[in-house]
């Protein structure tokens, strides 16, 4: 970055474990076969928050899950403003990451600490001291203001013409060394002073990028499904998604889920981010109604934000168990006969009869869901609800045996009905409806 006012307090060094230092001598070890690097995965960002931007900001960062951060600490009293590499275990085995040297022109980084990660583990290495200063100034890394190294390791602040520098990263994973050659320029923001060019005063920062691709500056947090339903005592779950905004997956990134509106408003819950950039939260409910939620991502520059999704409960038979109806019936906007004296008469199967004494209800599945099957007994035994809601989730089976007192059906399908006046609990008041749905 360019020389900039406004820059207070004493630089902090970082604590720096004293085992397993790196040693310069890594950057010369002969380079392994592109094999000995298969699994580990190399990123590259930059780090500005003199001009706090959330979505360009690398994340993981300091206290993300599964993350060993070597740069100056603690984060509250740190200026960033410097490249930074993160390395990804993706190998299934715990490995050690023994050196890491960057090269850009004449200058030479290195110096931190070794690590070892466990598979899925990273390891992101950046600056030690807070602040930045231009040029190959050290103790090195102490700072590491890639932005403003020019040809020569000069300072190239507020600088716009391309230096045509390419910044290489050795990595010494278990012994081997292979090179990486930072071709979209991240670590030195195009190979110009990003703090200057091409606007005075613009942030610098850039999300983590595989290192050889062009920047992918900005950040993506996605939630899905957009609906789901599902009926009231069940479990519904949502999936958030982060990559950067070439859609390259973030792992080991903390993310925060969070019901907004509905009946199980206040809600929450976390979750951390895989190799696929997902995380998930599953959650019950015990009312109905349309729950509306979000998921974030919180990082030292601010939080983002992801789109919302809504996840609606309904009731199936007040006080638990479930109407039913036959297969041939489960047409959308079809009417349906789901309780009453002559079910067997109404609810015809694509193969076979229901027996004359099942009326509709059962009781023994208090959460019924597809594939599932249940039990009941015959007539108004169990007894059913004494009224209904104006939308229920009812059963749709394929066929329907009775052994002894036992009648027994399975669950292929689950449907919303819009129920018509008229029931009541004895079979000669039959309980009739619309169907205008699909559960599951």
């Amino acid at each position: 970055m360019g020389q900039r006012a406004g820059r207070t307090g004493v630089p902090k060094l970082a604590t720096v474990v004293s085992l397993g230092i790196l040693s310069i001598v890594a950057a010369f070890l002969p380079t392994a076969p592109a094999s000995a690097a298969s699994g580990i995965n190399v990123f590259v960002g930059y780090a500005d928050s003199l001009r706090a931007n959330a979505i360009n900001f690398p994340t993981p960062w300091a206290g993300s899950p599964m993350t060993t951060f070597e740069g100056c600490l603690p984060v509250a009293s740190c200026e960033y403003d410097g490249g930074g590499i993160r390395i990804v275990n993706n190998t299934g085995s715990t490995v050690t990451v023994n050196a890491i040297a960057v090269h850009l022109d004449t200058c030479t980084y290195t110096g931190w600490p070794a690590a070892v990660l466990s598979p899925g583990a990273d390891l992101i290495v950046t600056q030690l001291i807070s602040g930045a200063t231009g040029g190959c100034s050290g103790p090195l890394p102490s700072y590491f203001d890639t932005s403003d190294i020019g040809p020569n390791g000069t300072s190239y602040t507020t600088n716009c013409t391309q230096s045509g520098i390419k910044p290489t990263v050795d990595v010494t994973v278990n012994g081997q060394t292979t090179t990486y050659t930072d071709t979209g320029q991240v670590l030195n923001t195009g190979g110009v002073d990003g703090a200057y060019c091409p606007v005075p005063g613009a942030n610098e920062s850039t999300q983590w990028t595989k290192i050889g691709d062009a920047p992918c500056r900005g950040s993506q947090l996605g939630l899905a499904p957009l609906t789901q339903t599902h009926g009231v005592g069940t479990t519904a779950t949502v999936t958030a998604t982060f990559t950067n905004s070439c859609g390259q997956a973030l792992s080991n990134v903390a993310v925060q889920f969070a019901v907004l509106s509905g009946p199980n408003a206040g809600r929450s819950g976390t979750g951390a981010t895989d190799a696929n950039g997902t995380a998930t939260f599953t959650y019950s409910s015990a009312l109905p109604g349309t729950d509306t939620l979000r998921a974030s991502v919180t990082n030292i520059a601010g939080s983002i934000p992801s789109n919302t999704v809504t996840a609606t409960w309904v009731l199936f038979a007040p006080g638990g168990g479930a109407f039913v109806i036959s297969d041939l019936k489960d047409v959308s906007g079809a009417s349906v006969y789901w309780w009453g004296a002559q079910w067997w008469k109404n609810d015809h199967f694509n193969i076979g009869l229901a027996p004359a004494s099942f009326k509709g209800f059962e009781k023994s599945n208090l959460s019924p869901w597809c594939g599932q099957t249940w039990t009941t007994g015959p007539g108004n035994s169990p007894k059913p609800p004494q009224t209904v809601p104006g939308t229920m989730a009812v059963i749709v089976s394929s066929h329907i045996t009775k052994k002894g007192p036992v009648i027994s059906g399975d669950i292929v399908h689950i449907v919303l009905v819009r129920t018509n006046p008229g029931y009541g609990p004895n079979p000669g008041h039959v309980g009739t409806g619309t169907i205008i749905g699909q559960i599951c």
